[in-house]
C-alpha cells in the first residue's frame, strides 16, 4: 500500500511539474461538449474479491480547452470477516471538482486529455459491526454495534489521461490519491470503510479508475 501510495504521489507531481510550463489554452478554441462515462474499475475489481463492490457515473462539462467540470456519483459498500469480527459499510457518495488538461492547445489532440484534476467528496452510508468477541480478565464476551448512519467527506488529487478512440467515444484512466477530512459516527466510532473514498487504516487512500466515455458536442452560443 506504502508502494502505491508513493508511486501515486510521483506520478502526480509529475504532472504537476507539466502543468506549471503549460501553453496559454486560448490559443485553440474547443467546443462546449458533455460526457458522460463509467467506471469500469468497480464491476471488475468485484468478480475478484467480493468482500467490496463499487458502481460509478462521470459527467463532466468542458468549459474550454483547459478546464472541465466534474461530477462523480456513485454507490458503494464493503464487507470484512474474521474469526471474531464482523464489520459492514455501504452506501452513496458524490465527488465534485475540476479537471485541468496539460497537454499543448494543438488542434489534433482537441479531444484528448492529460492532466491533473481536484475533487471534494461527500459520502453517506451506513455501517455496523454485527459481531464482536474476546476475552479478557472477566471472560469471554460477545457484543456488536447496532447500524448507524454516517457522514463522511473528503478531497481528491488525481492524475489521468483520456484518448478518442472512435469520434466522440473516449477511454481513459486516473491514479487517485484520497484523504478523509471528517467522519462522523455513533459514540465517534471511526469509519473502517467510506464509500467514495475507500480505507481509513492510512492517512491516504490510493485508487485506479478506468473509464469508457461518451462525449456529446453542445452548440457553440456564439455561433447562433
Amino acid at each position: 500500500m506504502k508502494r502505491i501510495s508513493r508511486y501515486s504521489f510521483s506520478f502526480l507531481m509529475l504532472l504537476y511539474t507539466l502543468a506549471a510550463s503549460g501553453q496559454d489554452a486560448d490559443t485553440v478554441k474547443a467546443s462546449r461538449s458533455l460526457s458522460i462515462g463509467v467506471d469500469l474499475t468497480g464491476p471488475v475489481l468485484y468478480s475478484l474479491d467480493r468482500s467490496k463492490y463499487n458502481f460509478e457515473g462521470r459527467l463532466a462539462y468542458r468549459l474550454n480547452y483547459k478546464y472541465f467540470l466534474v461530477i462523480e456519483p456513485g454507490y458503494s459498500g464493503f464487507n470484512f470477516e474474521k474469526h471474531n469480527y464482523e464489520y459492514y459499510s455501504r452506501g452513496m457518495y458524490l465527488r465534485v471538482g475540476t479537471d485541468i488538461s496539460l497537454l499543448a492547445p494543438v488542434a489534433s489532440r482537441i479531444n484528448h486529455f492529460a492532466g491533473i484534476g481536484f475533487r471534494y467528496g461527500l459520502s453517506l452510508f451506513q455501517q455496523a459491526t454485527p459481531s464482536i468477541s474476546f476475552n479478557n480478565y472477566w471472560g469471554h464476551i460477545d457484543t456488536s454495534v447496532e447500524e448507524n448512519s454516517v457522514n463522511a467527506h473528503f478531497i481528491e488529487l488525481q492524475g489521468g489521461v483520456k484518448t478518442e478512440v472512435f469520434t466522440n467515444f473516449l477511454i481513459g484512466w486516473a491514479v487517485k490519491l484520497r484523504t478523509s477530512v471528517y467522519s462522523s459516527g455513533k459514540n465517534g466510532k471511526k469509519a473502517v470503510y467510506i464509500p467514495g473514498m475507500g480505507s481509513t487504516d492510512s492517512f491516504i487512500a490510493p485508487a485506479v479508475s478506468y473509464y469508457i466515455i461518451y462525449r456529446f458536442p453542445l452548440p457553440d452560443p456564439s455561433s447562433e
